[in-house]
């Protein structure tokens, strides 16, 4: 009985080898949340390098200040979202002529001042959000597109593709952010 049940997953196994199951299997494990430890971060290495572009077309342009990575309290996932993007600045994210340091914080520290920026990490889009960047006159990055047409963000940045760069008008006006005119002819504005 042994060996027939030996046979029987052996058969199995070279059917799913010869099927191509085993391997998309083995990428849907790899794929699966918590099956690794290593988290990419929602924003690429283009597209922060994209928001410090954009950052240098800001009118007035900022004179200072960090980067808030913002992130959902309680929320682990946000969290480490907020750090994997902050880590890919290094030391800093480069803007015109300035380097700004990334910090990461819930979206009740933008009130404190100090901040040119807040990038959104996974999950932190929503009203307290908007709020905030409003409140903190300060500009509001994604990756999530939803967020900049909700007007909950500012400023959606996507580099899939192609470089693609949304600006939802109100939500700047809101925050008293605005662009050279230069760059608002190169984005999409809602």
């Amino acid at each position: 009985m042994e060996k027939r049940a030996h046979v029987a997953t052996a058969r199995l196994s070279g059917r799913l080898a010869r099927s191509g199951l085993g391997t998309v299997l083995a990428c849907i494990a790899a794929l699966w949340p918590g099956a690794s430890d290593a988290a990419a971060a929602t924003l690429s290495p283009q597209e922060l390098q994209v928001i410090g572009r954009a950052i240098a077309f800001m009118q007035p342009p900022p004179s200072g200040g960090a980067i808030a990575v913002v992130y959902v309290a309680g929320d682990p996932a946000s969290r480490q979202d907020a750090e994997a993007i902050a880590a890919q600045t290094g030391s800093g994210l480069q803007a015109g002529g300035m380097l700004l340091a990334a910090r990461v914080v819930e979206a009740s520290a933008l009130a404190e001042g100090g901040f040119a920026v807040a990038i959104a990490a996974s999950g932190a889009n929503g009203p307290s959000l908007g709020a905030a960047v409003r409140a903190a006159h300060v500009l509001c990055v994604t990756a999530d597109l939803a967020a900049v047409q909700a007007g909950f963000c500012t400023l959606a940045i996507s580099t899939d593709l192609r470089v693609q760069i949304v600006l939802n008008h109100a939500a700047a006006e809101a925050a008293g952010v605005g662009f050279a005119a230069a760059f608002r002819m190169m984005i999409h504005e809602i």
